[in-house]
């Protein structure tokens, strides 16, 4: 149990329970997922290795049907599970896009590019071999960076997968959302890396497919929701790796178009840097 600095009362609940496995590491905040993930893969001594987020629920047959699984696939080297997505009382949610997306298993790096399969970092199982073949969580990205080690996982192995739906990821206003230009310059930079270790042609067409698509959908997300300043700044930073793609220079279009607040139309401008993350609730990560 990796404890980032709460300030809820969960070290002295941590305090009151007596189990040999249960083992708090207790750390000061930092806000950083991955590292203090990564604190947790450094104290964790399974051959098996599990993330439990503080606000998400595992049903309690999910480790064992999933190692179960792991035991009649020996070439799979991660599984993942179904999930269900549910409010802060518990209640379930619609899947975004109103879709959900269906279980793969075997080698499914292009069907995670393509946002074809899903593994949310609370249903993923590896085996402790593979995640020091890859490598950790990497702490320079604020977001996505489970969506990197994801891409690792599914370069090196074949993933096997539980098809029900043992995790609830619960959304709520505590859990994001970050700002926009981070979450694209993270994903930009998850693409890129991916981009830069693999030499397959096809992958590599994939993958910049996948960029641009990305950042077509979230440039609508941004217009949607009135953030032109924004969606101004992530044409200026997407501009590079557009070309033609028709619906990136429609969505300028639309964006160049749309008055400013002083009456004329709204100009591209360069980023001008960050805004902070918006304040999280410190609690415990598993």
């Amino acid at each position: 149990m990796i404890d980032d600095g709460s300030t809820d009362g969960s070290r002295t609940y941590l305090g009151t329970l007596a189990h040999r496995r249960l083992r708090p590491v207790l750390l000061e905040h930092s806000g950083n997922a991955a590292r203090v993930r990564n604190a947790g893969l450094r104290a964790a001594r399974g051959s098996y290795i599990a993330f439990l987020d503080s606000d998400d629920l595992w049903h309690p047959e999910k480790l064992a049907l999933q190692i179960e699984d792991m035991h009649a696939h020996p070439e799979c080297g991660w599984s993942y599970t179904g999930l269900a997505l549910v409010d802060e009382r518990g209640q379930e949610i619609p899947p975004v896009g109103g879709r959900r997306v269906p279980a793969q298993r075997g080698w499914i790096l292009e069907a995670l590019i393509k946002g074809q399969a899903i593994a949310a970092t609370s249903a993923v199982l590896v085996r402790r071999q593979l995640l020091q073949r890859v490598g950790d969580f990497d702490e320079s990205l604020p977001v996505c960076e489970e969506i990197d080690l994801f891409f690792r996982f599914a370069e090196a192995s074949p993933a096997t997968v539980v098809c029900r739906p043992l995790v609830s990821c619960r959304r709520h206003p505590g859990n994001g959302p970050w700002p926009p230009l981070d979450v694209l310059e993270c994903r930009n930079r998850v693409y890129d890396g991916l981009l830069a270790r693999t030499s397959s042609r096809r992958l590599r067409r994939i993958c910049r497919r996948s960029k641009l698509r990305f950042t077509v959908a979230h440039l609508g997300r941004l217009r949607r929701t009135g953030l032109y300043a924004e969606t101004r700044q992530a044409l200026s930073m997407s501009f590079p790796y557009a070309g033609l793609h028709p619906a990136w220079w429609v969505a300028c279009l639309q964006t160049w178009l749309r008055r400013s607040p002083g009456g004329g139309p709204a100009s591209l401008r360069p980023p001008q840097g960050r805004a902070d993350p918006p304040p999280v609730a410190r609690g415990s990560s598993s």
